[in-house]
């Protein structure tokens, strides 16, 4: 039979915005001890050992400060007006592609398809040439694009961290594109000045975290646990 604390870990999976409640330090234990009970088998632990074993867990807070100092040290640029393409492609349009360099914002290739992050004012002239199937085309799109320091390169979470932001605040993501410390999160046009300002604000607020650990850590000679 699986401990508490596993079927914790297990269960926390399901929901990852109480995990980062109690990694931050504001969740309500017993209010979590609840959720998570009711969750696990009932052939699982009773309530009060689920409550035990959260007062125990031990949150893993140096790999949260490399986390937040990651973010925070993050830059933001957006992309309007671009189209996303997605098609089955002939040798043709691999050629087409190789010559549209300077115009393709982001490019993915899968096992039997392609697609293709371009200006809208060049998607019609791209299309016009291709001679593979076109299995879709999504106009009226915005690229937020997010540069860490290469510390994100070894960093868990740090891609999992803005796309839980926009999770939470209901904001569909339409495609995502990384290449080396370069994050490209795709969004409707729409939802992109919401995503941008919940994108700052989480940056800013990782500044002020990073800040009072380095304080904290100064002054105690360990990492500060205070909470942002």
């Amino acid at each position: 039979m699986k401990s508490a604390s596993d079927l914790i870990d297990e269960t926390l999976t399901l929901d990852p915005c109480i995990e980062r409640s109690l990694d931050m330090g504001y969740a309500n234990l017993s209010a979590v001890a609840r959720r998570l009970h009711d969750l696990m088998p009932s052939t699982g632990p009773s309530l009060t050992a689920v409550a035990s074993a959260l007062k125990r867990r031990t949150r893993q807070k140096r790999a949260l400060d490399a986390l937040y100092s990651c973010v925070a040290r993050t830059s933001l640029t957006v992309r309007t007006g671009l189209a996303k393409i997605s098609l089955s492609p002939s040798d043709k349009d691999l050629e087409l592609l190789e010559g549209l360099k300077s115009k393709v914002i982001g490019f993915s290739k899968g096992i039997e398809t392609v697609t293709v992050l371009i200006d809208e004012r060049d998607a019609e002239g791209f299309l016009n040439n291709v001679t593979g199937q076109v299995l879709e085309k999504k106009s009226e799109l915005t690229a937020i694009i997010l540069r860490g320091p290469t510390e994100i390169l070894n960093t868990a979470g740090y891609m999992s961290f803005f796309l839980g932001i926009l999770s939470e605040k209901d904001i569909s993501v339409d495609d995502v594109a990384s290449s080396y410390v370069d994050v490209m999160i795709m969004l409707r046009s729409e939802d992109a000045s919401r995503a941008f300002s919940y994108f700052n604000s989480a940056i800013e607020g990782a500044k002020r975290l990073s800040s009072l650990t380095r304080r904290g850590s100064k002054g105690n000679g360990s990492p500060s646990s205070l909470e942002m």
